[in-house]
């Protein structure tokens, strides 16, 4: 169990009133304050990023800094960049993902490495001292777990799912946890000692896919997240779009039926309210209770109002090729490709991104309907663009776009410190592929991070494959997993190598290039290429040392 766990279930009896020392009982120096500035207007001090050094005394805000020292030259070196940034560029950051279910944290090197997670579910209480304290908790509890001091975090990245004033550190608006109206950032600053600075999760997962997943090549990116609600963000040229009221990319609330249902937000005919999970619970409830009859009714006890339909309910049922289900998914995922048409029109992105629960688990149904609507769009582009892909990141998006955040914050440039990877050294001769001088002694996979796989260590399902001389799904999943820009595979044998037309589709929407070689020129190719890369030697079972022993039984997942 979590250290931060075992802290909060110690306090779960605990009233507010005990857990008021976390709230700063005088009005401290982070406070909002409005000033007459000599004209006439009133404006807000900077207090989003305020930090506070070992004396406990209140120093100047972040955003301050940063803004006084690029207007500065003489604080700024040859290459452009400011002492302070120098100064963090080799430091750790913590990225933090506030959720209505669970808190996550990730310590992460400043090229994007996560080398520490914890996780906690959210407070049942949900009361914002708690919450808070928990955050904290896990805050320490990731930094300590990985051997660290706090000393060598540059700054704390934070992902509220709501509204949020950035500038000021303050959650806005949330549905998920009393937080609303919590200067949040200041107050972890001042207890952390760290800066620390908010975002929305969905726009910070977005940022987080530009820097390290799908998008990485992209200079526009719309994420579109579909789960019980659709998030949205914008990113162009490495920066969020934000709006001038910290509300744009709410993608989930664009209006497309005039009248239609209500959306959660108190409007009718959100994009949220026709294509969510949420909307496609309600059309499958409602057309049950019409007297048609669904596979899903075997997978959830729908007498329980309260007892959702989930994602992984859905694509069971469309697995099962219920007529209902179909129907009602096949409408949503129609709405998503008409409300990407106008994106289309209005920002003209390189990349539609697509994430959340439903696509995780229904993405293979939904996105072809979503490309095949936006390709009916009478209206064309000058050149080719405005592909759809899917998220690659996962859980990570949102910890690694708060990273991000915090670099950008710092006057980091996180795009343009990415780790570069060293990969094996590979030669072919006599037969077969040595990696940095080992014989791989049959097939061999080297993924995107660098990491080596010998075809003695390969697990049954990928053997088989390679075995058969195909791809599947999984193991062309497998081999994105550490999400390169290019797969090389290396043919050994007779047959040629053949690809799953569900394959082909992970590949697309991971934006992968696949080349299959015979075994020495995909190695040289392999050596040729300058950017992240996988490799696979597709040696026959008959070349593996474990191959002789593993079980024949293998199960076609096109």
């Amino acid at each position: 169990m979590p250290r931060a766990q075992k802290r909060h279930q110690a306090r779960r009896d605990c009233t507010i009133a005990s857990a008021a020392p976390i709230m700063p009982s005088a009005i401290p120096a982070w406070r909002l304050a409005a000033r007459d500035n000599g004209n006439g207007n009133h404006e807000r001090s900077a207090i989003a990023t305020a930090t506070y050094g070992n004396s406990g005394k209140f120093q100047p805000t972040l955003s301050e800094n940063v803004r006084a020292s690029r207007a500065q030259p003489g604080l700024q070196g040859k290459d452009g960049v400011t002492d302070m940034a120098r100064a963090n560029r080799d430091k750790l950051f913590v990225g933090v993902d506030v959720g209505g279910t669970k808190i996550m944290a990730a310590l992460v090197a400043a090229d994007g490495r996560v080398l520490q997670r914890e996780r906690i579910s959210t407070p049942r209480e949900k009361k914002a001292a708690i919450v808070v304290e928990v955050i904290l908790d896990t805050v320490r509890d990731v930094i300590s777990a990985a051997g660290a001091e706090t000393s060598s975090v540059a700054a704390v990245g934070m992902a509220i799912p709501g509204v949020v004033d950035p500038e000021a550190g303050r959650v806005v608006y949330t549905a998920n946890m009393n937080l609303g109206g919590m200067e949040i950032a200041p107050l972890a600053a001042e207890r952390l000692g760290l800066p620390v600075f908010l975002g929305n999760d969905v726009n910070l997962g977005t940022l987080g896919e530009k820097w390290l997943g799908t998008a990485m090549d992209a200079q526009s990116v719309v994420g579109i997240f579909v789960g019980t609600g659709i998030g949205g963000g914008v990113v162009i040229d490495g920066k969020l779009v934000t709006g001038s009221r910290e509300s744009a990319g709410e993608i989930g609330h664009m209006l497309m039926d005039i009248g239609g249902p209500k959306c959660g937000c108190g409007a009718k005919g959100c994009f949220e309210a026709l294509a969510s999970r949420t909307a496609m619970d309600r059309c499958i409830r409602a057309a049950i209770k019409g007297g048609r009859k669904s596979a899903i009714e075997a997978l959830v006890d729908l007498a329980k109002p309260k007892e959702p339909i989930r994602s992984g309910a859905i694509r069971r049922a469309l697995a099962k090729g219920d007529p209902v289900v179909t129907e009602v998914v096949t409408r949503a995922a129609e709405v998503m490709g008409l409300a990407c048409i106008s994106i289309r029109h209005l920002v003209d992105p390189d990349v539609l991104l697509f994430g959340g629960g439903v696509i995780e688990a229904c993405g293979r149904f939904i996105l072809p309907i979503v490309e095949r609507v936006i390709e009916s769009d009478p209206i064309t582009g000058a050149r080719p663009g405005g592909r759809v892909l899917e998220s690659s990141l996962g859980d990570d998006a949102v910890v690694l776009g708060a990273v991000a955040l915090a670099q950008q914050q710092l006057g980091l440039n996180p795009f343009a410190n990415t780790r570069r990877v060293r990969y094996p050294k590979l030669t072919w001769a006599d037969g077969r592929v040595s990696a940095s001088g080992r014989n791989c002694h049959g097939a061999c996979l080297i993924l995107a991070d660098g990491t080596s796989v010998r075809g003695d260590q390969f697990d049954d399902k990928f053997a088989a494959d390679i075995d058969k001389a195909r791809l599947g799904d999984k193991s062309v999943r497998l081999l994105c997993s550490a999400r390169p820009r290019a797969v090389f595979v290396g043919q050994v044998g007779p047959e040629p190598v053949t690809l799953g037309s569900r394959a082909q589709q992970t590949l697309g929407y991971h934006d992968v290039r696949l080349e299959i070689l015979p075994a020495a020129d995909a190695v040289k190719a392999f050596a040729e290429f300058e950017g992240r890369k996988a490799f696979l030697l597709a040696a026959p079972r008959g070349k593996c040392k474990k191959g002789k022993n593993r079980d024949k039984k293998d199960e076609d997942d096109d």
